[in-house]
């Protein structure tokens, strides 16, 4: 059976399908939030430059802007494998090789981004407890926090369905893995 005959089991399908959907609007979220950065940005500049008066509180708009942006980009991120990667070592990823070495960065990542997450989760909880505000536009901390805290689980999620899917390819790499390219032999 060839890689391109190879099919995965229904379940795993539903559950791609599901995870791309769920990724999609994650996604969505992200470029939502950059459009409004765009837009923040510009007002604040035209604000402060041709009018003498910068939007109120715009640094903190921005910070949580920025974490919405990464945090919103790391669901699909985890779960296309699309972080910058080196290949200066191709033979890594091929064969029986490059098999155990997807299933233990999947470990590893799952494992890293659930301890992460509850360190995050722990964070926001004190924030909700001490009141915690921003200082010009006195929003809430734990709003942004908690979101980054759901976002890094979903993330740690996606990455366990990643892991899955090629657990459930043993010896064969992910169609998507090489971002659509066919590694070279």
């Amino acid at each position: 059976m060839t890689e391109t005959e190879f099919r995965d089991h229904p379940a795993i399908d539903w559950l791609n399908k599901l995870a791309r959907r769920i990724a999609d609007a994650s996604s969505i979220m992200a470029c939502m939030v950059l459009l409004w950065l765009v837009g923040l940005t510009c007002v604040d500049v035209v604000g402060r430059y041709f009018f003498n008066s910068p939007l109120v509180g715009a640094t903190e708009l921005v910070q949580m802007s920025m974490a919405g942006l990464i945090f919103f980009s790391m669901p699909a991120m985890f779960l296309r494998d699309d972080q910058v990667v080196v290949d200066l070592f191709q033979f890594v990823r091929r064969g029986w090789f490059g098999w155990v070495m997807t299933i233990i960065i999947s470990i590893l990542t799952v494992g890293a981004t659930w301890i992460v997450a509850g360190r995050v989760g722990k964070y926001a909880l004190r924030a909700l407890e001490d009141g915690d505000e921003t200082i010009y536009l006195k929003i809430p901390v734990y709003l942004t926090v908690m979101l980054i805290t759901a976002l890094l689980y979903l993330s740690c999620v996606f990455a366990a369905i990643r892991g899955l899917r090629a657990l459930l390819r043993p010896g064969k790499t992910l169609p998507d893995e090489t971002g659509g390219q066919p590694i070279g032999d």
